[in-house]
């Protein structure tokens, strides 16, 4: 009788075995990286909120203006409050990379009422679909759609 050669049936189990690990490896990569996006873009929505909020309710407590500028350009946020000796203090907030705006905007919240000076609706385009951010006119209110 013959013996059959049995190391090719060894590589073979090996680039199985290989295959199956590396399958099990990428699969929750994939999901993770998903996942990154949309605590992201959660985060930057709730970090608007509190910047806005913050905002108003300085202007209502400290009685001097507050501003939130839009940048289409550099993809940022600023918000600006008056602070003492007539200088303004700054608070940047970034876009993430799925997120962009297509406009320039500037918003002025009215020392001591926390009222806005003008009020218009916000977009923002988040992974291709638009959102907008309308104010509510004086009150400083807003909701997303």
């Amino acid at each position: 009788m013959k013996k059959i050669d049995s190391s090719g049936v060894l590589l073979f189990e090996m680039l199985v075995v290989l295959f199956i690990v590396a399958t099990l490896l990428i699969i929750p990569t994939v999901f993770s990286k998903r996942m990154i996006k949309d605590a992201t873009t959660q985060l930057f929505i709730e970090e608007l909120q509190s910047g806005i909020t913050a905002s108003q309710n300085y202007a209502v407590l400290s009685g001097k203006w507050t501003s939130i500028e839009v940048s289409a350009r550099t993809n940022m946020i600023t918000f600006k409050t008056m602070s003492k000796e007539n200088s303004y203090s700054e608070y940047d907030l970034e876009l993430p990379e799925n997120i962009t705006t297509p406009s320039n905007k500037q918003f002025m919240f009215n020392g001591e009422s926390g009222n806005l000076q003008s009020f218009s609706t916000l977009y923002f385009d988040i992974d291709g679909t638009r959102y907008g951010l309308i104010f509510q006119l004086g009150s400083g209110r807003y909701r997303w759609e």
